[in-house]
């Protein structure tokens, strides 16, 4: 079972949050304190060398540079440009090149065993420490509910890659859902489906709704998925850094 202060460790000054999503990749250490948010593009420039982020989007703008996107329906999708995306973000967090501190890394709870392996990879690649996973739908109810080591609650994460849907059982992931996008435009209702599906059984009646994400943010999402699953729905104050909250939450208590 997590709880916070789970992955905390005395001393150690440069540990590193990761949320590496199919459009923004999200970091945090303590040695920079503020959050790095940067969308998850490379993009050649004319000096031969990569720019990353924001500086890709504005390349690609000026003069039609083609954009590298690493990450594909919230898995690694081009193992290098990913690793050569992490080190430049990583940097900007304040995160000394040669340090060896740990990372905590969010992963999609349906990924497979290669893919959590390879996102690993990638990571270690980059930063050089010792990279350890959490479930992203897990680490995203840790910020919704500091405590969840109590109840059954179902978590949504609605990603611009990946929706999932878990059921959290005593501060662990006990199953886990890819929602797939039957409709790309409106995929609540297929949410709801999965919600549904998931949650049905004894304890129906108890099962709190989390939801969080990107895709959380839509004007009315919270409202209408209550509607439609007939539950009701709870969502922190910025669900598109839930995940990254919960990490930090696991790396400092």
């Amino acid at each position: 079972m997590l709880t916070p202060g789970a992955y905390a460790r005395r001393g150690v000054r440069h540990h590193l949050a990761l949320d590496l999503g199919t459009s923004t990749v999200r970091v945090w250490t303590p040695a920079g304190g503020a959050v790095v948010t940067e969308p998850a593009v490379i993009a050649p420039a004319p000096s031969g060398r990569h720019v990353v982020g924001h500086a890709a989007l504005e390349l690609e703008a000026a003069g039609g540079a083609k954009l590298i996107w690493p990450v594909r329906q919230g898995v690694v999708d081009n193992f290098f440009a990913c690793v050569h995306l992490l080190r430049i973000v990583s940097a900007a967090a304040g995160r000394p090149r040669d340090d060896v501190s740990p990372v905590l890394v969010g992963v999609p709870a349906t990924a497979t065993l290669r893919q959590k392996n390879l996102l690993v990879a990638a990571v270690r690649r980059a930063t050089g420490g010792r990279v350890a996973t959490v479930e992203e739908p897990l680490a995203a109810a840790l910020a919704c509910r500091p405590n969840p080591g109590c109840g059954d609650v179902l978590a949504v994460d609605i990603g611009h890659g990946r929706t999932e849907v878990a059921r959290i059982t005593d501060g662990a992931v006990v199953a886990a859902e890819r929602v797939d996008e039957v409709d790309p435009i409106d995929q609540l209702p297929a949410i709801a489906d999965c919600v549904r599906r998931m949650g049905a059984g004894p304890l129906r009646s108890r099962r709190r709704l989390l939801i969080t994400g990107g895709g959380a943010a839509c004007p009315g999402a919270a409202t209408r998925l209550a509607a439609l699953a007939g539950r009701t729905v709870t969502m922190p104050t910025e669900p598109h850094l839930a995940t990254l909250t919960g990490l930090r939450l696991l790396l400092t208590g």
